[in-house]
């Protein structure tokens, strides 16, 4: 049976491919794309703040996985793509967005070093049901005038769920390229002869798969998505389960006895953050098991 392919969707994957220091210019291809720059106003990342590091994974297989980037024009940029609903992930996206927007400058320094700050999530599920726009960007806004008070916050949301494969045959802008690649990319791994003739053309597409190609090729990495996906599934798997049975805010049995079945794929704090617990109840948990 061959291997999984793990695609561009996987957050390990976006982080390898475009969250590498030596990959600047292709997560700028990319932010090009899906902000819609034109060419006299491209954006060039100079910097990635938070640089993949494997380390960091192997430590913690459930860590918060994002691309923070600085341009030549000082805005910042922070991008991720996620698989597992929230209830509040738009709070969550917004307190991640003014995390970063404060970072630029340390109390006491002036407002004149504040520049623009820019959040993209791209969720593979249905986070804005009420809206068929699979883009959709949230700026301050005047609420009478329409008018924009600052361009210093942008939200956007990219909702893959929307995007769907009968829709980008004719692959007309950069922005439907990348999101065809981002969705379909796993199922497009034979690389660039396997890929639509629409999408050769496109700046850092190839580049991307070829970077997409090494992380599933490497042993090591492949250990650590594998051991990620599982987290992945079962904490989905176990939300699911005890959404059904009424128990989403859950007596403490039931926490505990979910808390036992993540021990294997989770760390103390993830379990005890994602399922209610103190730490310490986790841990004891975890000592009783030895």
């Amino acid at each position: 049976m061959p291997q999984k392919t793990y695609g561009f969707l996987f957050d390990f994957v976006f982080k390898y491919v475009f969250g590498r220091a030596q990959n600047a210019q292709l997560l700028s291809y990319l932010l090009n794309a899906l902000l819609d720059r034109p060419n006299d106003n491209k954006i060039s990342v100079i910097e990635i703040l938070n640089p993949f590091n494997l380390k960091e994974f192997s430590d913690d297989k459930l860590s918060i996985v994002d691309v923070r980037a600085k341009d030549e024009k000082g805005a910042l940029y922070t991008i991720e793509v996620q698989l597992l609903s929230h209830s509040k992930f738009i709070e969550r996206s917004l307190y991640y967005l003014a995390r970063l927007y404060s970072s630029q400058i340390k109390e006491g320094e002036q407002f004149t070093k504040l520049r623009p700050t820019i959040a993209i999530s791209i969720v593979n599920f249905d986070l804005l049901s009420a809206i068929d726009e699979l883009h959709n960007v949230y700026k301050m806004i005047n609420e009478k005038t329409k008018t924009e008070l600052t361009d210093i916050f942008e939200l956007h949301f990219v909702e893959m769920t929307k995007f769907k494969i009968d829709k980008p045959r004719s692959l007309r802008t950069r922005f439907e390229k990348w999101l065809h690649v981002l969705k379909f990319g796993d199922a497009m791994y034979g690389g660039e002869n396997g890929l639509p003739e629409e999408l050769l053309t496109e700046e850092g597409i190839i580049m991307a798969f070829e970077e997409m190609k090494k992380v599933n090729a490497d042993s090591e990495m492949r250990y650590i998505m594998e051991a990620r996906a599982q987290a992945i599934s079962t904490i989905a798997t176990l939300e699911d389960d005890y959404y059904n049975k009424g128990k989403i805010e859950g007596q403490l049995e039931a926490k505990l006895e979910a808390a036992r079945n993540l021990l294997d794929v989770l760390d103390v704090k993830t379990i005890a953050e994602k399922l209610g617990l103190s730490v310490d109840e986790v841990n004891n948990l975890k000592q009783s098991q030895k």
